[in-house]
């Protein structure tokens, strides 16, 4: 059985997706391929580039992306939950797809997270607080306040690179949360050039595909439960109704959450 706590004495301990993170192998993999990356950059003219762009990860935000009903329910009391996907599943909120997402997405976790796949919800790096409008279409901006200390980053969509990899979780390939920029520069150092503007940093760490199986991102996982108010801002696109986005503005008001108009 793996524990959140101690089971002597009850004091906190490392979530288990941290736990894993951190394990010594794990984070020995991480070193080398990350060093190796920013290594073969500077050979190349492009450390400079990647310094940047690993400044900028280690400021980047856990976003979840939703569909509006998801928004509408949150911000009505803030003891509403964002259930993990299993979660959805026994309560009967919502029936299985019943496509190839399923069955890659379970085997998938029973790899990744055995023992605890339950408590886990999914979120990608962002540097500019957007999400993958293929999971929804208003992105969450987690706080870092509220998730840093549970959460760990995997390379890309778990589902898809565990399937790749025979569901062996190939060492090197995640990280917890104060290294994720380490991450974000062992797998995208080697698209950069020194010519590489700043403002392509947000488009190379995560952008969509022409399906959400071909979507590009580093994955962000967190251990347990999230309510409204683990969110510090909400980002919905403008041609929402405006009456709609002041009702929402109007209830969250006292929970400290910005909501933000994006074109």
């Amino acid at each position: 059985m793996r524990w959140e706590r101690c089971p002597h004495c009850a004091l906190p301990g490392l979530f288990p997706n941290v736990r894993a993170a951190e394990a010594p192998a794990e984070r020995e993999a991480l070193v080398r391929r990350y060093r190796r990356a920013k290594q073969i950059a500077i050979g190349r003219g492009a450390g400079e580039k990647v310094a940047q762009f690993e400044e900028a990860a280690a400021n980047s935000k856990a976003v979840m992306a939703r569909p509006m009903r998801e928004l509408d329910r949150l911000v009505s009391s803030d003891q509403e939950l964002i259930p993990s996907y299993y979660g959805l599943l026994a309560g009967q909120v919502r029936l299985p797809h019943g496509n190839e997402w399923d069955g890659l997405r379970g085997i998938a976790d029973e790899a990744l997270f055995l023992g605890y796949k339950e408590h886990i919800r999914f979120a990608a790096l962002s540097l500019d607080g957007q999400g993958l409008s293929s999971y929804g279409e208003c992105f969450f901006v987690l706080r870092d306040t509220m998730i840093g200390h549970r959460a760990s980053v995997y390379e890309e969509n778990s589902a898809i690179s565990l399937q790749k990899h025979g569901y062996e979780p190939p060492l090197g390939h995640r990280a917890t949360w104060s290294e994720r920029a380490r991450l974000c520069v062992a797998k995208l150092a080697g698209r950069m050039r020194a010519t590489t503007p700043r403002d392509e940093f947000s488009h190379l760490l995560q952008h969509p595909g022409r399906s959400s199986k071909e979507d590009s991102f580093v994955e962000v996982h967190v251990w347990g439960p999230m309510t409204i108010r683990t969110i510090g801002r909400i980002l919905v696109r403008k041609q929402r109704r405006q009456a709609a986005r002041k009702a929402i503005r109007d209830r969250l008001k006292g929970s400290g959450v910005k909501l933000e108009e994006i074109g």
